[in-house]
């Protein structure tokens, strides 16, 4: 890629990142769509708003059901996102963990703050 190339995906790529919220907002739409009850939050680099142009957007789905953590869930949640209005080329990392999982890394320190998401109404 060139120089001039990796310019604009750059600055296309932050301009998407920093409307974190709005993006994170329609996964929990999906999320509520596809899994019913859960709680959708916001970890990583978006939470600690040290967003940079290689990060991702970093979304824990909380369920209490074990047998939705499988990859096909994910992808159903990352689908109905895209058709919710997502642009397909979001760098989302969807983690689905169940209450037990994400409290013991938020007190292990792996997620340092949360942010707990709704949807846009």
């Amino acid at each position: 890629m060139s120089n001039g190339r990796w310019a604009r995906y750059a600055l296309e790529r932050y301009s998407l990142l920093k409307r974190w919220r709005e993006l994170a907002a329609i996964i929990v739409r999906a999320c509520r769509e596809v899994l019913r009850e859960c709680k959708v939050y916001v970890v990583g680099g978006a939470a600690e708003e040290r967003l940079t142009v290689l990060s991702d957007i970093d979304v824990v789905a909380v369920v209490e059901n074990p047998s939705m953590k499988t990859i096909e869930t994910v992808i159903a949640v990352k689908r109905r996102a895209e058709e919710l209005g997502l642009p397909q080329d979001t760098p989302i990392d969807l983690k689905i963990l169940t209450p037990q999982e994400f409290q013991d890394l938020v007190k292990r320190g792996i997620y340092k703050k949360v942010v707990e998401i709704e949807p846009l109404v």
